[in-house]
């Protein structure tokens, strides 16, 4: 599936249709806030996808799903309040549309129960709710570890060399390249969970 595809359908309903003379008078705010929801959007698109995925079964419906959602999406932004959960808010949003989806087609009619549907997405959400919280800690304990460890780090997940390649860069045994790595799997573990247990005590 092509995001640009959905990513650009709103821009050109919305702009491309105006003259030259009425986009340039587009407010500034406007723009402002046209960037947002395509930075917002970019960074949720694959955790909404995913959600989406889970409720339906067939992946033709989920990317038709997926457009109408983006669609509606862009189209309510305004009511999108700024302080609260882009991806969460999406989410709603696409169930939604999954209930219409399963409403309109006949095939669905066997499998159609909305308060299954409905814990489903609540599961969901929470779910990826914990892993939002995980992911920002792990964050947080990346910034903590020596220099050292996140060069091994960044060799081998973000450069995607390698163990046997990070071994040869950084001149050590493949054997203490894996012990390395183990323990600051351990390190990250432990720094995550101490973190989430903050956090529940709060």
């Amino acid at each position: 599936m092509d995001r640009s595809d959905i990513f650009t359908t709103p821009n050109r309903s919305i702009f491309d249709s105006k003259s030259e003379k009425e986009t340039d008078s587009v407010p500034p705010q406007k723009t402002a806030q046209d960037e947002r929801f395509m930075r917002l959007y970019a960074n949720s698109y694959s955790r909404i996808f995913r959600f989406i995925l889970t409720l339906i079964p067939c992946r033709n419906d989920a990317d038709e799903i997926m457009q109408e959602t983006s669609l509606v999406l862009w189209r309510k932004f305004d009511e999108y309040q700024s302080e609260g959960n882009f991806t969460r808010w999406a989410c709603g949003i696409a169930r939604f549309e999954v209930l219409r989806l399963m409403e309109r087609k006949k095939r669905f009619a066997a499998l159609f129960d909305e308060q299954l549907l409905n814990q489903i997405a609540s599961t969901r959400a929470r779910c990826e709710e914990l892993l939002e919280i995980r992911r920002e800690f792990l964050a947080q304990c990346k910034r903590q570890l020596p220099e050292k460890d996140l060069y091994l780090l960044q060799l081998i997940y973000e450069s995607e060399h390698g163990a046997k390649t990070a071994s040869s860069i950084m001149d050590q045994p493949l054997s203490t390249i894996y012990r390395h790595l183990d323990r600051i799997r351990n390190t990250l573990f432990r720094c995550i969970e101490r973190k989430m247990n903050a956090e529940d005590a709060e």
